[in-house]
């Protein structure tokens, strides 16, 4: 079902989805059965799954009238018996603070799409929301997974929490009275990257009915899961992984990336040539995936996206740009447009 170096995800992240975009009416079996999959299977929530898999979900909801505001609405119909079994774990923790500490730590077994970085402000803590390919770029799946968990956190437990603020990447996709209503404050568009920032005493809320034991059975498979992971063990996917992670820094060098895995630049250049790959091929790769991301949705600038991509000059992106898929990025955009609007 996977291949090699695909990004995959516990089966219960596209059961939830489903289930979710079905309740809209926007999804069906057919769906399902043009991914190879059914229903029956997707209730085995540890198998895994690629991540592409959730992006056609989200495409076909799209295509059939969505509203803008989809991926919220969705993330709000979070499903109790759709938890995967990190969120299983988290269940068991004893505070707040402790269950997003063990989803950020396991994070990749739940979805290798996603990334938390917990980053404390005084008397707050902002948790950024970091998505990989090919998540990257995609503003309806970001703006689901900081709904999904305002809304786990609600679930968990069991008070309406209000963060202190709310930021996405992008331009707003819907109104903004309508982010205000699913998170209880106005959301901030065009920030440094996706965030919920919640009060340092948030943190220390209990989770009612968390039991220590089965916590330590569970942090046992859930480690276990972890270590399977092919991301573990491929330098290449951990150099992808960091490369997108400072797109919006545009902390991109070789150098940066191999710092922060500690480990010199000889010794990155080493890894990679063993796994069949160079740097500059991961970055353009990292690239290339942003920019169709951006490009697809309304009002992308091409500018814009040449600043956020790391090129010096926009000249400098248009030529990358041609010389990946043979046009201009602003024709790729026009037949991007074109065709979305004939399907």
């Amino acid at each position: 079902m996977l291949l090699a170096n695909t990004p995959s995800a516990t089966a219960s992240q596209l059961l939830d989805l489903y289930l979710s975009l079905q309740g809209f009416g926007l999804v069906g079996p057919d769906d399902l059965r043009e991914l190879g999959v059914t229903l029956e299977q997707l209730h085995d929530l540890e198998m895994r799954v690629p991540v592409r898999w959730t992006l056609h979900l989200w495409q076909c909801a799209i295509t059939r009238g969505a509203p803008p505001e989809i991926g919220l609405l969705v993330g709000q119909r979070r499903g109790l018996h759709t938890r995967g079994p990190v969120a299983h774990l988290a269940a068991q923790s004893a505070t707040l603070g402790e269950a997003v500490e063990l989803f950020r730590r396991y994070i990749p077994v739940m979805s290798e799409g996603e990334n938390l970085h917990v980053e404390p402000l005084g008397a707050r803590l902002r948790v950024h929301f970091l998505f990989n390919a090919p998540l990257l770029g995609h503003t309806v799946a970001s703006e689901h997974s900081l709904s999904s968990a305002l809304c786990w956190a609600r679930q968990l437990t069991a008070v309406r929490l209000v963060p202190q603020a709310v930021g996405f990447r992008h331009a707003p996709l819907a109104a903004p009275a309508i982010y205000r209503q699913v998170f209880g404050v106005p959301a901030r568009f065009a920030e440094e990257s996706d965030y919920l920032e919640l009060l340092a005493s948030d943190l220390l809320l209990p989770v009612p009915g968390a039991n220590a034991y089965l916590k330590g059975l569970m942090q046992q498979r859930v480690s276990d899961m972890q270590a399977q992971l092919p991301a573990q063990r491929s330098v290449r996917t951990q150099v992808l992984q960091q490369i997108e992670r400072g797109l919006p820094s545009g902390e991109l060098s070789v150098e940066g990336v191999a710092r922060r895995l500690g480990i010199s630049r000889q010794t990155l250049h080493r890894h990679l040539r063993e796994e069949d790959c160079c740097f500059s091929e991961l970055l353009a790769q990292v690239r290339r995936s942003y920019a169709v991301q951006r490009l697809a949705q309304p009002g992308c600038r091409v500018e814009a996206l040449s600043r956020e991509l790391g090129f010096s000059e926009p000249s400098a992106f248009y030529k990358a740009f041609k010389g990946w898929f043979g046009l201009s990025p602003k024709a790729y955009q026009q037949q991007a447009g074109a065709e979305s609007m004939n399907e």
